[in-house]
């Protein structure tokens, strides 16, 4: 049997140069550590947290509104008939009011059974002793200070025998994508003013924008200022103030 063969020993030089360079990669890990934990506390220590805001009057460009035309009789097919009657008529007044007929759409039917009740006017759903039809006329215009003036005439048709409720319209505004961001901007220089007065104040010199939050937008009706964490958007006024705060942290030297 031959003699196992023994290791050849590693030579010391090669041990303590790995042991160097460990102790070397092991330094520069601890330096990179301690040199990232003291820039960040001293942009945690030295910072200011401002607020700035942007607010624009806007008018709206669109409105939209409903008039809903309604329909009772004992037997389904007269009340059918009598709304029959009804929508067109309402249809007409738009049109002869100045309306394009493209801007006029007419939504579908709703049906709802009407019951007898008893004595203490609980339905009695066995029962039915009509019917309720409804059907929808909606608008979507431009054209805002006509369609605000025939929402407010259209009840007019009930003189004629048309039962016609009208909904009160709703203003919009479709540029609000681009106002954003126009405001943001200005949110985030007005923020850069604050900040760079506060360290004036402070004797310091205001340092590289750490970090910002953007809020939703705020669109209320005129000189309103409702906040909400989700957004305000106010659709019963036509002119508008539409507003977004933006809040920055900023390192100061």
């Amino acid at each position: 049997m031959s003699p196992l063969t023994r290791p050849t020993p590693l030579p010391r030089t090669w041990i303590g140069s790995l042991f160097v360079s460990t102790a070397v990669v092991a330094a520069a890990l601890v330096v990179a550590v301690a040199l990232a934990y003291a820039v960040r506390v001293r942009y945690a220590e030295r910072s200011v947290s401002v607020t700035g805001s942007a607010t624009q009057r806007i008018r709206s460009d669109r409105v939209m509104w409903t008039a809903t035309v309604f329909a009772r009789a004992p037997a389904l097919a007269d009340a059918y008939r009598v709304l029959q009657n009804g929508v067109p008529r309402v249809r007409r007044f738009l049109v002869e009011g100045g309306l394009p007929e493209a801007e006029i759409t007419v939504g579908s039917i709703e049906t709802t059974e009407l019951y007898a009740r008893n004595e203490d006017g609980v339905e009695i759903r066995e029962q039915i002793i009509g019917y309720e039809l409804t059907q929808p006329v909606g608008v979507t215009s431009a054209r805002i200070p006509l369609v605000t003036r025939l929402s407010q005439d259209v009840t007019q048709l009930i003189q004629d025998g048309v039962d016609v409720r009208s909904d009160a319209p709703e203003y919009i505004y479709t540029g609000l994508g681009a106002l954003k961001v126009r405001l943001i901007a200005e949110a985030t220089r007005d923020a850069h003013d604050r900040a760079a007065k506060v360290a004036r104040n402070t004797a310091s010199y205001l340092g590289p924008l750490v970090s910002a939050r953007v809020g939703v937008v705020q669109v209320n009706a005129a000189n309103e200022s409702e906040v909400s964490w989700d957004g305000v958007y106010d659709r019963t006024s036509i002119e508008k103030d539409a507003m977004v705060a933006v809040t920055t942290i900023f390192a100061v030297e």
